[in-house]
This record gives C-alpha cells, sequence and structure tokens, in this order.
C-alpha cells in the first residue's frame, strides 16, 4: 500500500488529487474504487487491502475537495466533469489500459458516466448504492447535514454527530466506526473540529443548475435528478449492491434499471440503507465473488 497524488488542471490552475494505492498495476488489473460526495479514499481501506491479496490493483482517489486532495478557491468548478478528468489522470499515471471501476454513490455515478462513453475505460462496473436516479427526498435527507460547514468542539461531539449521519451506512463494527471517524475530520488551529470535506462539494458536485458542462444529469418534473441517458449506453457487465433500507436504490429504481438490455447482478444487503459501507467480509466478498466469476 502507499499514497501518492497527480496535479491534475481545472479553471483555477492545478490542483493536487491524492489517491492510495492497493497492489501493484501491471496495467491490466486496476480496479478504482471511488467514494461518495463528502467521503474520502479510506472507506476503501479493508476492501483494497482484500482485493490486493488477490491480485487487483485497488486506486482509491482522494476527490478534489475531499479528504487530502485540494480545494477549489470557486465551489463553480466542482463538477462530475472535473472529477472524471481528475480520475483520468490517476489511471494513466499508474499505467491502466483498461479499468475496473466500483463506486459507491457519488463515485457509482461517475463510474456509469465513464462506462457510457465511447470507447471507454471501464470493462465492468460496479455501483455501490446508487442507481441513475437521484430521488430528491434521498438528496434533501443528505444535504440536511452534509450541505453546511459543521463544528465541533471535541472529537467525541464530532464521533456523536457522525454516528447519528451515518446510521444507514449499517456499520456494527466499533473498529469499522472508528476508521471512519479518523479519517473524516479534522482538528483546526482553535481546537475545534470540522469535517475534512469542503460542505459545497455537496451542492455543487450533485446538482445539474450550478454546473457549466454539456456532461451533465438531467432534472425530473419531480425535481430528482436523472442520469438514464447515460444508464441507456452502457455495454459493459454491471453489479448493482445496495442496501435493503436504502432511500437512494429503492425496489423500484432496481426494477427499473433491469428493463434496460444491460448485463446486471444485483445483490441487497440487509439491515443496511445508504449505502453500505463495505467494510464487512460478507460485502467484500459478494464484489470479490462476482469480479472473479464475471468476464469482460
Amino acid at each position: 500500500m502507499r499514497d501518492d497524488y497527480v496535479w491534475c488542471y481545472s479553471a483555477e490552475g492545478f490542483h493536487k488529487v491524492y489517491y492510495r494505492q492497493w497492489g501493484e498495476s501491471n496495467g491490466n488489473n486496476v480496479i478504482v474504487c471511488c467514494h461518495g460526495v463528502m467521503r474520502n479514499l479510506h472507506d476503501f481501506d479493508y476492501i483494497g487491502k482484500t482485493l490486493a491479496d488477490q491480485g487487483y490493483c485497488a486506486v482509491c482517489p482522494d476527490v478534489v475537495g475531499r479528504g487530502e486532495s485540494d480545494h477549489f478557491r470557486d465551489a463553480k468548478n466542482y463538477s462530475y466533469y472535473q472529477y472524471i478528468l481528475d480520475i483520468t489522470a490517476i489511471v494513466a499515471k499508474v499505467g491502466a489500459k483498461t479499468v475496473d471501476w466500483l463506486g459507491t454513490s457519488m463515485g457509482g455515478l461517475m463510474g456509469m458516466m465513464i462506462a457510457s462513453q465511447p470507447n471507454t475505460i471501464i470493462r465492468r462496473l460496479i455501483m455501490n448504492d446508487i442507481g441513475p436516479i437521484v430521488l430528491l427526498a434521498a438528496l434533501k435527507r443528505i444535504q440536511a447535514y452534509a450541505g453546511k460547514e459543521a463544528y465541533f468542539n471535541n472529537f467525541d461531539e464530532a464521533c456523536q454527530a457522525m454516528r447519528k449521519n451515518y446510521a444507514p451506512f449499517g456499520i456494527k463494527n466499533d473498529e469499522h466506526w472508528m476508521h471512519i471517524f479518523k479519517h473524516t475530520v479534522k482538528q483546526l488551529q482553535d481546537g475545534r473540529w470540522t469535517i475534512k470535506a469542503d460542505s459545497r462539494c455537496m451542492t455543487q458536485g450533485l446538482d445539474p443548475s450550478h454546473q457549466e458542462s454539456d456532461a451533465l444529469p438531467d432534472i425530473d418534473e419531480d425535481g430528482n435528478i436523472i442520469f438514464w441517458k447515460y444508464w441507456e449506453k452502457i455495454s459493459c457487465p454491471v453489479l448493482l449492491t445496495h442496501g435493503a433500507n436504502s432511500d437512494l436504490v429503492t425496489a423500484e429504481v432496481v426494477k427499473t434499471m433491469k428493463q434496460y438490455p444491460i448485463q446486471l447482478e444485483s445483490y441487497s444487503f440487509q439491515d443496511v440503507g445508504h449505502a453500505p459501507a463495505l467494510m464487512e467480509p460478507d460485502q467484500i466478498s459478494i464484489i470479490t465473488a462476482w469480479l472473479k466469476k464475471t468476464t469482460f
């Protein structure tokens, strides 16, 4: 395991995007693991180690504005278009010709958008608790805690807030909770604690009305953000993992996804909402077993 970064270009000039690499790349064994909208690369530390042990090279970025990566001065620069350009630079640096893609929430949407493009680099796609529609009610729930700056008087107070906000992850192991805690917050010079991620990413990174690119999703009459125009163009095998109690991947969403002529398998994790943490061995094994049996 090693940590590294790439210099990426935006309207503000160059910015650093950090990533963690589990295993060595041979150009044909890379799987990109991309986190949710306000999360970070450490969400994949457990599955990354397992994938490396099985011969994969798991490349896990901190998307710009999150984790150890730089923040933009102008929030308008947070966009799917920018994120995809940045990840492409990392893929080139590790020497991958094609990649598998594991994405949670926003990371899954990014993978779907890349997989839909001509000459895509993605050969197999795993979408963790996300489909081609972001339901407005779920988005509002997440924005209620993630779309604003939050400050805590001490680390324990921050942990209590995270236990509440991330309860749908279904985490039962105290070790896993502590892993989430220590990689999500940072201490400020005044002694208070805050979330590492730029809270402006929550709005800029999901709402098409805030972005200035043709590579955008649409909004339907109910206010849901829809990505069906990307989903219908996918030709690679897809695994959809989701929480049985997810408010983003409902039974109706899964049913609609399966109506498209796409090689799609789905698996539901019980007692989990949005989104499965992918830290428990039984969750990890579903993904590794699918990779082992699925050809491209």
